[in-house]
């Protein structure tokens, strides 16, 4: 990753987290994360509105926008469906295709299934029941680190949430156009 585009990145985690007096930690965090190759277990189940599916999108070589989150919370205010709609929406209009991958520990499966019809989102979500996900990649528990972008070998290259933060969005845009 280039020093320019990670210093970018460092400016926009800072500025969207600026009540944060721990800096210092945020700047370690996601170095840690730059470059981690990440594992998706086989414990995965994916579904499509509760429905089991079988998919190969784990797989699949290329550019991937991961998000997970665990049980605690909100399920809907943590994840904004609708934001991600949008997003997945203007990301059909770039030069370069991206893999939207949600991996998630719902307490309520039947409200998860009635949050993703609410937003009109027939997407594929992995259901991790047993946090292998955060487990075997020595994930944060903190929610501003559980969204990254992911290049063809499953290495970290940008991490945060982009949904309300424009700039960290066409960063994202940005990055994988960018790339051959």
């Amino acid at each position: 990753m280039n020093i320019r585009l990670f210093c970018t990145f460092i400016g926009i985690i800072w500025l969207t987290s600026a009540c944060n007096s721990n800096k210092q930690k945020i700047t370690e965090t996601l170095s840690q994360m730059m470059d981690k190759e990440i594992v998706f277990p086989n414990a995965l189940q994916a579904k499509i509105l509760g429905r089991d599916t079988i998919v190969d999108v784990l797989g699949k070589k290329g550019y991937k926008i991961v998000t997970f989150a665990d049980s605690s919370g909100c399920t809907d205010c943590r994840l904004n469906f609708y934001g991600w709609k949008m997003k997945m929406d203007q990301a059909k209009a770039w030069n370069k295709p991206v893999d939207f991958v949600f991996i998630l520990q719902p307490k309520d499966e039947l409200g998860l299934v009635s949050l993703l019809k609410f937003n009109e989102l027939d997407l594929v979500v992995f259901y991790d029941k047993n946090t292998d996900f955060i487990r075997q990649n020595h994930l944060s528990s903190d929610p501003l680190y559980q969204t990254f972008l992911i290049n063809s070998e499953n290495k970290i290259v940008l991490v945060g949430n982009p949904i309300s933060n424009a700039a960290l969005w066409n960063l994202y845009k940005e990055t994988i156009e960018s790339q051959p």
